[in-house]
């Protein structure tokens, strides 16, 4: 006979498959068992759409069976029904979840309203499914998102040529780790220095997968490129300007469906915290900063930043090339874990802030 965590730890597979498109849900995996085996599965895929516990529902007769569900089932009407209301209607006989909802309008009134009726409910302690709701349980708490930048560089600390264009730094399979971080996060957050000189997409590309990602863009003057592959890659195009932002060029991105919001701006530029204050608004979680070091800098002095990964390629590219950071850093003491892994020929850096 398998153990409820078998059986949640299949129901977070389901949820991570949706990671990156629930917002500002959090994603959850439902699966139904009877006699010992597996009779239905389910996932929230998106905003709007039925919960994880619903679609499994649908796919089976579950009178006296068991659920196994990521996250506390919800007990409130939304753009949804109650989730409670369903499984009690449905026959099932107990309820296994792997996160406490810390939603204030779910808190453990699911759990307590399904047991109240005679539906079993427990809550079953689970490490992977605290670091999976870790974003959403931030969001929650402080209306921002949970904050992951990326950023390469070779052996010895530069990441573009002298010429400051740009240089392919890591192999493929940091290339493919990169998209699937993409996938699994919300928004993309770069710079308009990283459109000029990269002019990437920007979205997500894994195995016959296209998909566009919603983007924002550090753009103090309005400098954006108007024929930048972003216009039609991205899901979404917001930029971040300051109040010397050119207003004709404002107007041509208004024309061309971008979102424009004016900063304040501090010592480093467009403030930080306003920006990623505005994203939270918008109901991101899990944001996923991708450009130069410059932005890496000001985000990180900010102390905006929640995971940080570094790329590091065993190639040099010499004296004269561009430096990764335009000052020391000893990232390791502000770190509260520190994980190393190997990805082809580079290796990644991966370490847990200390950010609030």
């Amino acid at each position: 006979m398998n153990t409820p965590e078998i059986y949640l730890k299949e129901a977070l597979l389901q949820a991570k498959a949706y990671r990156g498109f629930c917002a500002p849900n959090p994603a959850v995996g439902a699966v139904i068992v009877k006699n010992n085996q597996i009779i239905a599965k389910g996932a929230h895929k998106a905003a709007g759409l039925p919960h994880a516990e619903i679609e499994a529902l649908k796919h089976c007769e579950a009178q006296g069976a068991a659920l196994y569900v990521s996250l506390e089932p919800c007990n409130h009407q939304g753009r949804t029904p109650a989730c409670t209301q369903a499984i009690i209607e449905s026959g099932i006989a107990e309820v296994y979840f792997a996160y406490r909802d810390p939603n204030p309008t779910v808190k453990g009134g699911g759990a307590d309203y399904l047991n109240e009726q005679g539906v079993k409910a427990q809550y079953i302690s689970m490490p992977e499914a605290d670091e999976f709701y870790q974003s959403y349980d931030h969001w929650l708490k402080t209306q921002r998102p949970y904050v992951a930048a990326k950023l390469a560089f070779s052996l010895d600390g530069k990441i573009a040529s002298k010429e400051s264009s740009p240089v392919a730094i890591t192999g493929p399979e940091a290339q493919l780790y990169t998209h699937q971080k993409r996938r699994q996060s919300d928004a993309i957050l770069t710079s308009v220095r990283t459109i000029i000189h990269d002019n990437p997409a920007l979205n997500v590309r894994l195995d016959n997968e296209v998909i566009a990602k919603s983007l924002y863009i550090i753009d103090r003057i309005a400098a954006l490129p108007l024929n930048a592959a972003v216009f039609k890659t991205a899901a979404s195009i917001t930029v971040f300007h300051g109040v010397e932002a050119d207003e004709a060029k404002i107007k041509a991105l208004l024309e061309k469906g971008v979102r424009c919001f004016e900063i304040k701006t501090n010592a480093r530029g467009l403030d930080e915290l306003a920006m990623i204050q505005q994203i939270g608004q918008e109901g991101v979680h899990d944001l996923w900063i991708e450009a130069g070091g410059r932005c890496f800098e000001s985000f990180y002095s900010a102390g905006l930043i929640h995971r940080v990964l570094f790329y590091i390629a065993p190639k040099s590219l010499g004296v004269d090339a561009l430096p990764a950071f335009q000052r020391a850093h000893d990232f390791s003491e502000d770190a509260k874990k520190l994980k190393w892994h190997s990805l082809g020929q580079d290796l990644i850096l991966e370490m847990e802030m200390n950010t609030l």
